[in-house]
């Protein structure tokens, strides 16, 4: 019997207010931090801004949307979000790792 447990993949959709107030612009550096961690994690394996600054898309990992929601929650900005969760059937993306070592 095994203990492990898959996790699977969603893609969160998150909008932004139209105006950022300073209380909010105020908490961008907090959630870039907080962002910076579940990337290292890699819990998130995607953050995205638009150019308008109005669309985040985050693509993370996790047991269930409960879980997802749960991450979400330690979002610092999430109290002045519209959040949309998307379980994804799969989530391919080209291979990151290190440059190619050319020896002289």
């Amino acid at each position: 019997m095994s203990f492990f447990q898959p996790l699977n993949t969603f893609q969160v959709h998150i909008t932004l207010p139209d105006v950022f107030t300073r209380r909010f612009a105020a908490l961008i550096p907090q959630q870039r931090e907080r962002v910076n961690q579940l990337l290292e994690e890699r819990t998130i394996l995607n953050y995205a801004l638009d150019m308008e600054r109005s669309q985040l898309w985050v693509t993370m990992q996790a047991k269930d949307q409960e879980t997802v929601m749960d991450i979400l929650a330690t979002f610092p900005i999430i109290k002045d979000v519209k959040v949309e969760i998307f379980e994804l059937a799969f989530f391919d993306s080209a291979p990151m790792g290190l440059p190619e070592l050319i020896m002289n």
